[in-house]
């Protein structure tokens, strides 16, 4: 027994694995070590932290999104549960949205437990957690059907109980706050 999420797909034989890969439904995965993205995460590099987000909130819009969708075709709040039941079955911690207001396309993210922040726990200055970022900014912008950006406002890493992530359009965050200056390219 894996977890009741996990073990819905195995009874269902939606977790396969063949050809010494892991697939859930049509979806490619692997199961890895924390360390493999702490070492990444740790690097305190803002111009390094930007990239990864961009590229992790792209990859999830063009590939991750398109397979859940086929699957699954969740619209809304519905997607928005399913990915939560989804990376908190996953191990990323136990993920909840405390505030989601699709009108104007914002959410607030709170992540207790976080397997990559904690693990950094004063070793690292600024927040740090780029993959979770991206991941919530390309699972949002589909939620929103909007271009949605996210920004870590308070971090595991840093001391603080529980990771928050402000998720919403670009235009909407306040350029003069650190936090958006440190994550985010100003001049899109």
């Amino acid at each position: 027994m894996l977890n009741s999420f996990y073990d819905k797909f195995i009874f269902t034989n939606g977790l396969k694995y063949k050809h010494n890969n892991f697939y859930l439904l049509n979806l490619p995965f692997v199961i890895a070590p924390n360390e493999l993205f702490i070492g990444l995460l740790e690097v305190e590099d803002e111009e390094f932290g930007r990239k990864l987000y961009y590229v992790t909130k792209e990859s999830v819009k063009k590939h991750l999104l398109r397979e859940f969708d086929l699957d699954f075709g969740f619209e809304g709040e519905k997607l928005v549960n399913f990915l939560e039941t989804y990376f908190v079955a996953s191990g990323w911690g136990s993920i909840k949205t405390i505030d989601l207001d699709s009108e104007n396309k914002k959410a607030i993210v709170k992540v207790s437990n976080n397997p990559f922040s904690s693990h950094l726990h004063k070793r690292v200055s600024q927040p740090c957690d780029h993959f979770l970022r991206g991941i919530l900014a390309g699972l949002f912008s589909r939620v929103f059907r909007a271009e949605i950006d996210c920004v870590e406002v308070h971090c595991i890493a840093l001391g603080e109980q529980d990771c928050e992530f402000i998720i919403k359009q670009h235009k909407d965050f306040n350029v003069e706050s650190k936090h958006v200056r440190q994550q985010l390219e100003l001049d899109l």
